[in-house]
């Protein structure tokens, strides 16, 4: 049997052949972006979970700090509390010591806190070269 399309003619099996064609692209782009979802959704697990594990790693660092610093605090009261005999000058000089430090970090704020921050979260979350090389070689990117 023979039909024509606009000047063109096909025989039935040419239009099967081609509805078959369409069907299996179709079953094809949709496993395609199935698959594309699938792997955007691990890249965005992998670099969600390196960004807070970075941000565990930071927020406990900070915390020990914390900690370092009110001890170093109480030694340095003492200290200067068993030099002058008064535990309330000790307790005042390390009270102007902190706020000496407190002071230099607000005015050094960027260049010690800000920016090595954000490089650190930056290269965390970013694809680092030896990785993707692997992805690569593994067939995973």
């Amino acid at each position: 049997m023979v039909a024509t399309l606009c000047g063109i003619q096909r025989t039935m099996e040419e239009r099967d052949d081609l509805t078959g064609f369409i069907h299996r692209m179709r079953k094809l782009l949709r496993e395609y972006a199935e698959l594309r979802l699938g792997l955007l959704r691990l890249q965005a697990i992998r670099t969600l979970s390196r960004f807070f594990s970075m941000l565990m790693v930071t927020l406990t660092g900070i915390l020990m700090g914390i900690f370092v610093l009110f001890f170093l605090g109480l030694a340095l009261s003492a200290w200067v509390s068993g030099l002058t005999g008064s535990p309330v000058l000790g307790h005042l000089s390390a009270a102007g010591f902190f706020l000496l430090l407190l002071f230099l970090g607000v005015l050094l704020r960027k260049p010690l806190f800000q920016a090595p921050l954000i490089r650190m979260f930056i290269s965390s979350t970013a694809d680092e070269p030896e990785e993707a090389e692997l992805d690569e070689e593994e067939g995973i990117s």
